[in-house]
């Protein structure tokens, strides 16, 4: 049976002003306002020798917030490498950078086996979230990247061509 009615109304007496809309201005506190993705798969090699913070080449986008009294929640995930000289366990750090302010930084860090003399080059997987209150964004566009750093002294940090990625989705939050 096909539907021919609605509200006890024939269809086609419905209009677009017949049927209520929910703006995002108008969603309950904790409501899911809005989305963004930003993904990523490196197409050159990025190496990482110093343990001074650099950007990750491909991760940087925009996100304009709908809403000045929203919270923002970064999900990053990625993949990368980590290299340690013989005697040492592997480590890197990353961190999220958004609107010209560090968000958390997080330890990559690999166990070089008992240090045996290996050279070791270590695979690292990272999932972390960074939140933006509403304090820190107004609803002009906000710049966002990643940023990374190696270890100790003769430690490299690497994003390899075709094989590392850095993925960003944004989950903006009615306040």
């Amino acid at each position: 049976m096909a539907l021919t009615k609605l509200n006890n109304q024939s269809l086609t007496a419905v209009t677009s002003a017949g049927i209520p809309t929910l703006a995002s201005a108008n969603m309950p506190s904790g409501s899911l306002i809005n989305t963004a993705q930003h993904y990523h798969q490196m197409t050159a090699t990025q190496t990482q020798t110093s343990d001074a913070y650099a950007d990750v080449t491909g991760s940087s986008f925009t996100y304009t917030p709908v809403s000045s009294s929203s919270t923002i929640i970064l999900d990053f995930t990625g993949n990368m490498r980590g290299f340690a000289p013989s005697s040492q366990d592997v480590l890197g750090y990353i961190k999220s950078y958004y609107n010209g302010a560090s968000g958390n930084a997080y330890v990559l860090a690999g166990d070089n086996l008992g240090k045996l003399g290996d050279s070791i080059w270590f695979p690292f997987f990272f999932a972390f979230k960074q939140k933006i209150a509403p304090a820190d964004h107004t609803t002009s566009a906000i710049a966002i990247k990643l940023q990374f750093r190696a270890g100790s002294t003769g430690q490299t940090g690497q994003f390899q061509s075709g094989s590392s990625h850095v993925a960003c989705n944004v989950y903006e939050i009615a306040g």
